[in-house]
């Protein structure tokens, strides 16, 4: 049975929209007008390596066929059977997205998060005291308006990048991991996820199952898996002066990075994790080495954005109610926050 599934956010979204799209799944992407406008004239492509050849598995989407393009401000969120939130955290801020993301709380459909900084709703799910929140999202007020048990978490572990700004419809997968997603709270929701997951897996290209597959999983945290690779990697591209690729952020002091991923582990565990549910040290490290990009938040702390998602502060402050020492974390903390402060400095010395 077809589903009709809302995605907000038409640049990484345009990632899972395709693929559940090509599994017979009615979707809407939502963006921003300019930016639906050149996607609704040229089709939709997505290109993932995969080949044994190391040719790319490009998969298209014909303009109006599968997927449907629309606005914030016109979409309809009581028309989906499913809403996934695949923006970064900041831009729910918008007036304009939050407008939207309060008619998406009071539908009450289910909300699958596609985000490197959980959303609170996800977070109480896990008994975290909102204490620890305060002052990390841009967005609070649109979060206070969900329900825990509409909320839930697939970490995006898939890179995917726009290597031509006027080509919007184009997206360049370059890590093709996999969603893990949490289940929902509410049995009809996870009956969902479970079909859109098995659908999604079923599909193939040219007779072969194209990487990076939505997995409907068992635990609850299993997206804190992402955590000590955010702050090992993602987290540490900013260098004076500019950026480095992930790769470098690990590989340049290996020794660190270690420690860091050992902590952040411990405070996963600390929080309910298992130790199945997260990946060693080692494996990440040697995926790591194919990050030969800076990650999304060192690119728009270098391309001037004012606010971005600080999972670093979250994570710092999570560690010091876990009874843990934030310490480490303090370079990394600092580092973002002057950026923004220079950013935010340029910004006011040119008003």
């Amino acid at each position: 049975m077809s589903a009709r599934i809302l995605v907000l956010g038409a640049s990484y979204g345009l990632l899972p929209g395709m693929r559940l799209a090509l599994a017979g799944h009615r979707v809407t992407l939502v963006g921003r007008a300019d930016e639906i406008a050149t996607m609704g004239r040229e089709p939709l492509r997505l290109e993932l390596a995969g080949r044994r050849d190391g040719a790319p598995i490009v998969l298209t989407l014909p303009p109006g066929q599968g997927i449907s393009l629309t606005t914030s401000a016109e979409a309809d969120p009581g028309a989906a059977d499913m809403v996934l939130l695949a923006m970064q955290e900041p831009q729910y801020a918008d007036p304009v997205v939050a407008e939207l993301m309060g008619r998406v709380a009071a539908s009450g459909r289910p909300c699958l998060s596609i985000m490197n900084l959980p959303p609170p709703p996800f977070l109480a799910r896990l008994g975290i005291d909102p204490a620890a929140l305060e002052g990390v999202y841009a967005s609070a007020a649109v979060w206070s308006r969900f329900a825990p048990e509409q909320v839930t978490l697939a970490s995006p572990d898939a890179q995917a990048v726009r290597l031509d700004p006027a080509q919007p419809g184009v997206l360049t997968v370059t890590l093709a991991s996999n969603f893990k997603a949490a289940p929902f709270a509410r049995a009809e929701d996870q009956a969902l996820l479970d079909q859109l997951s098995r659908d999604w897996a079923a599909y193939k290209h040219e007779g072969q199952r194209p990487p990076v597959q939505l997995l409907a999983q068992h635990s609850l945290h299993v997206p804190l898996a992402k955590w000590p690779m955010l702050i090992a990697g993602n987290c540490r591209c900013l260098v004076e002066g500019g950026i480095r690729p992930i790769a470098e952020a690990v590989h340049a002091d290996l020794a660190t990075s270690e420690q860091l991923y050992v902590a952040v582990t411990e405070l996963a565990l600390s929080l309910g994790a298992r130790e199945a549910d997260l990946v060693p040290f080692a494996a990440y490290a040697k995926a790591a080495q194919g990050l030969t990009r800076p990650s999304s938040l060192a690119r728009a702390l270098a391309n001037g954005a004012t606010r971005v998602e600080r999972i670093d502060l979250l994570i710092m402050r999570l560690l010091a109610a876990q009874g843990f020492d934030p310490a480490p974390l303090e370079p990394i903390v600092a580092a973002i926050e002057a950026r923004l402060a220079e950013n935010a400095a340029r910004i006011a010395s040119a008003a």
